[in-house]
Order: C-alpha cells, then sequence, then structure tokens
C-alpha cells in the first residue's frame, strides 16, 4: 500500500472513530455513500440481530440462528465488534434448539445469560429484547440484566405471549435511560393479562427514570392506565416529551378509562411535545353499549404540544373532539407553545355498516371538523388525515371540503391508509427482518 493509501485509510479510520456514536452522522457521510469503509467496520453501520428461534409450523419461516456464530467470534483475538457495538437486538427463545448449533458448547438454556455476559463488555446504548415466552410457561424476570448495562440509554421490550413478570422493577433498574418502549402482541385469550405487579410498587431510587425522554406503550385495556399511574409516583422528576400510546382492546369500547393520563398532563404536561394515540380492536363482531366510556382527556396542560397524532377508530371521535378543545390558544411566547402539527387517521368505518353502531360517519367528521375550526389550530403548519382506501378518490377530495380554513392550502393533506402501522421496533416491524424475509 502506497503512502497516500495508508494516509487515506488512516483518516478514514480516525474519523470513523470519531462519528462511530453518532448513527446519522455516520449514514450520512460520504464514506459510506463511496463504499470506502473497511468491510471489518460495517457493523458500525448497522445494528447486531442475535436470532435464535424458529417460526411457527407451517409459516413458511425456517429456524434462523446466528447467537453462537456471534459468541465464536466474539472469542477470537482479532474480534473488534465489541469495542463499538451500540445497538443490539436480543431474539432468543430458550425452549428450541438447534442440534448442528447445540456442538458449538453452550445449551440454550445458559445461551441468553452467555450473550448478555458477552454484549455487556460493549458501548450499548440500545438493546430491543423479544421475548419468546409462551402462555403455558411461568413469565420471565430480567431485572437481572440492568446492572449490566448501566450506560444504556434506550430499551425496547415485546411479549409475543407472557409478559415478563418485573416490568416495573426492570425498567427502573436502567439509571440513564431515555426512551422506553413496552409493547405486547398477545391477542385474544390472554388480552386482560395485567402486566403491573400486585401494589405496593417496587421501591426505587430518588433519580429513577430522571432522564427518561420518550415512552412508547403498545398495551391491553386498563394496562397503560395502570402504568401511568405508576410514573405519578414519581412525580415531576419524570418530564416526558414523547408519549405514544398503543391502546389495544377486545371490544369496540373507546380508549377506556384516562383519570392517570390525565393526572399525568395536570403534573408534567407543560413539557410534552409529541402526544400519539393510537386504538385498535381485536374483536368487532360484537358490541355491548353498556361498555361505552365517556372519559375526557384534559389537554389544556399540555402547554408545549407542538405534534399531536391520534389515531382514531369510530364513535371515539367526539372524545378526542373535546380533549381537542380544550388545547391552550396560540401565544407569541418563545418558544411558541401553538401546535406545529396534527395527523388524525379514521380507521375502519366499514364497520358502521356491519354493528349495531351508535356511530354516523357523517355527523364525526362534522363534529371533527367543528372543533379544527378553532383557534388553536389557527398556526397549523401541517395538518393530515389518513382514511381508508374505500373512501377513494372523490371522497378524500370531499372531505378537505368540511375543512375550508385548509382546503386550498399545501397544509392540508388526505392520504389513505394502506395498512395499519406498528411502532418502531415493535415485533410486528421487525418480524420480517429477523426471519430473512428482507
Amino acid at each position: 500500500m502506497s503512502l497516500a493509501q495508508e494516509l487515506a485509510q488512516e483518516l478514514i479510520d480516525l474519523i470513523l472513530d470519531f462519528l462511530y456514536d453518532d448513527i446519522d452522522s455516520l449514514l450520512s457521510s460520504s464514506l459510506v455513500a463511496r463504499k470506502w469503509v473497511p468491510a471489518a467496520r460495517y457493523h458500525l453501520f448497522q445494528r447486531i440481530v442475535l436470532n435464535h428461534w424458529h417460526c411457527a409450523p407451517g409459516s413458511g419461516y425456517s429456524f434462523q440462528g446466528s447467537a453462537y456464530r456471534f459468541l465464536n467470534i466474539c472469542t477470537l483475538p482479532e474480534c473488534t465488534i465489541l469495542s463499538s457495538m451500540q445497538e443490539v437486538v436480543l431474539n432468543i427463545d430458550n425452549e428450541h434448539e438447534s442440534d448442528s448449533e447445540a456442538e458449538s458448547g453452550w445449551l440454550v438454556p445458559g445461551l441468553l445469560e452467555e450473550l448478555i455476559r458477552v454484549i455487556a463488555t460493549a458501548p450499548l446504548a440500545k438493546l430491543v429484547y423479544i421475548d419468546h415466552t409462551k402462555s403455558w410457561n411461568d413469565p420471565i424476570a430480567l431485572t437481572w440484566i440492568a446492572p449490566r448495562f448501566p450506560r444504556l440509554r434506550q430499551f425496547t421490550y415485546n411479549a409475543l405471549d407472557r409478559f415478563l413478570s418485573d416490568a416495573l422493577a426492570l425498567v427502573a433498574s436502567f439509571p440513564e435511560l431515555e426512551v422506553l418502549s413496552l409493547y405486547s402482541t398477545t391477542l385474544e385469550d390472554n388480552f386482560e393479562e395485567a402486566i403491573m405487579p400486585p401494589k405496593p410498587y417496587p421501591l426505587t431510587p430518588p433519580n429513577t427514570l430522571s432522564s427518561l425522554k420518550t415512552l412508547r406503550l403498545q398495551l391491553f385495556s386498563h394496562q397503560p392506565e395502570e402504568f401511568m399511574a405508576w410514573l405519578l409516583t414519581f412525580g415531576d422528576r419524570i418530564r416526558l416529551e414523547i408519549l405514544n400510546l398503543d391502546l389495544v382492546h377486545y371490544y369496540h369500547n373507546g380508549w377506556g378509562r384516562v383519570d392517570a393520563l390525565n393526572a399525568y398532563f395536570n403534573l408534567n404536561g407543560a413539557h410534552l411535545r409529541n402526544f400519539g394515540l393510537r386504538l385498535h380492536y381485536e374483536e368487532n363482531s360484537e358490541l355491548d353499549v353498556e361498555t361505552f366510556l365517556s372519559r375526557e382527556s384534559d389537554g389544556d396542560c399540555m402547554t408545549s404540544l407542538l405534534l399531536l397524532s391520534p389515531f382514531l377508530i369510530l364513535f371515539a371521535v367526539d372524545l378526542i373532539c373535546t380533549a381537542l378543545s380544550s388545547l391552550p390558544l396560540p401565544s407569541s411566547t418563545e418558544p411558541p407553545n401553538h401546535l406545529h402539527s396534527l395527523e388524525v387517521s379514521f380507521r375502519e368505518w366499514i364497520h358502521y355498516y356491519q354493528v349495531q353502531c351508535p356511530c354516523d360517519p357523517v355527523v364525526l367528521v362534522q363534529d371533527f371538523a367543528d372543533a379544527m375550526s378553532s383557534e388553536q389550530f389557527s398556526r397549523l403548519a401541517e395538518f393530515t388525515i389518513l382514511v381508508p382506501v374505500f373512501f377513494g378518490e372523490n371522497g378524500a377530495k370531499a372531505l378537505r371540503a368540511y375543512f375550508p380554513r385548509w382546503e386550498e392550502t399545501d397544509i392540508m393533506r388526505v392520504g389513505f391508509i394502506e395498512e395499519r402501522r406498528f411502532p418502531a421496533d415493535s415485533w410486528e416491524r421487525l418480524k420480517d427482518e429477523l426471519s430473512g424475509e428482507r
């Protein structure tokens, strides 16, 4: 290699060393665009995925295993991965074993522990954990892993069936946690399974979760409300800036109780910049009018809100209209506290024709339009409405007429819902990647 080539490679290595913990800068740099990065440094630009799982029979997926190969690599003296590894996805099913991989020396029951021991030596900032525990087994406990990752800033937990038994103790054990995501994909028979331990809540250090800025929950029924009630026990120490709630209900019964959510808004809502709400129903064939809930959300405490993204179904529209109407009026303060962006997704209005439901889409659209005509939304820079595809172009155009303030502007956009959108790092978003389908 010539002196010029050696100098160029040395400069590249120095730049990579400087930017290795700033993934956005790395991915946008010309070094990546021109593929000047040595193969040994590729792990800087992508997360490490550790697989050991079998998909259900008939799913079309096969066994995926990278965990043992990873452990073998890490035992080599030439290994350079661990010193700069930032993000790991742990997708380990301890109940299944590949005969060929078992020969490597680590038995499956101890595989997770060995992986945790090894990756704990890396400066890990983000950990995504996929829990494969089956419904007929006892839920696992994971608090033991927290002391291994004292600098962890982002933690995502996905429960495919059984939710872990120590959720509160676990998340409270990460001292520098900034982003927390808890997702449950349990459906039907297990949807009522509580993730919250019986009171009293576990004891926590004084500064627990004081760095937490982003919280994303995809949980069932009463569980998000219970989690928010637990957060209230920390007083004003937890000042979320981003809160996304993906609520799943078994019946068509609105978003459930919001007492704890209201209390949190009253206590710390002034710090919230982004609040997203999604509602999903797992059972649409039965409808019990007596289960309808009419609790209102107090939005007047969210004085710093810049982005509000409710994803609503049917009659829940009238509930969000009340919340929208209670948002604060725009002010001239610095920084400004008016709402900047609003996105609303009206899903599954087809159910209006399938079940006996008091929801009249025409009335609900007019109610929503009336709420949006208030002064709270006069300074919107982005206003997006997503509707089912069967609305068609003519239906989307007709919908714009309900909002004369933005009808002829680029601020308003009416788009179509192609498919259900899932939270970042959720199982639904990850499973194709983990199974090798893409």
